[in-house]
């Protein structure tokens, strides 16, 4: 069976590739958006800044290879985004297999806008999501995009998980194995 490395004793080189990895999806949400021209809902726009906020947070516990406690705590307080961000993914995926009765929005095209709206306006409305939660319509292997970001959050949660306990393992062992101080008072 082909063993995938562990990165277990090595959080600064895991967190790293967490890093590329929610750029990644950040940047391939702004392709989907613009590119393919599905237009997000707000919980996608709520994954969208969950995995922007992920990768300067992973960027960070990676540089922080000399600090294992600034690291660790940069590493929960990924956890708890993973899982913020997990929990609005399963709500979408629970939104999307049981659509209410009737779910409609409406907004003005993106070139209607910018011949009639002051430039502030417009940028403004582009941080605003007007797309149906519930909206099923593209899909990508079989599923749609929150089910994807759900299966994304949990990957990252299951594979995080064992990065943070040989974290505290490896700062309790480096605690423990620090030569003595010799006392150079007397």
């Amino acid at each position: 069976m082909l063993a995938l490395p562990s990165f277990r004793h090595a959080p600064s080189r895991a967190a790293a590739l967490a890093a590329a990895l929610c750029a990644c999806l950040v940047g391939g949400s702004f392709f989907v958006e613009y590119v393919l021209l599905v237009e997000p809902c707000p919980l996608c726009i709520i994954q969208r800044y969950t995995y922007a906020t992920l990768a300067p947070v992973f960027l960070g516990a990676a540089l922080m290879r000399t600090r294992p406690r600034g690291q660790r705590m940069l590493l929960f307080f990924a956890l708890a985004l993973i899982v913020l961000g997990g929990g609005v993914a399963a709500y979408q995926s629970k939104l999307q297999l049981f659509p209410a009765a009737q779910a409609a929005t409406c907004s003005a095209s993106l070139s209607y806008m910018m011949d009639t709206l002051p430039v502030t306006d417009l940028v403004a409305r582009l941080f605003q999501a007007h797309g149906d939660c519930s909206d099923t319509s593209f899909k990508i292997l079989g599923l749609t995009l929150a089910q994807i970001s759900l299966v994304i959050f949990t990957f990252l949660l299951v594979w995080l998980v064992p990065v943070v306990k040989g974290t505290a393992n490896l700062q309790r062992r480096s605690s423990r194995s620090a030569p003595p101080v010799p006392d150079t008072t007397a």
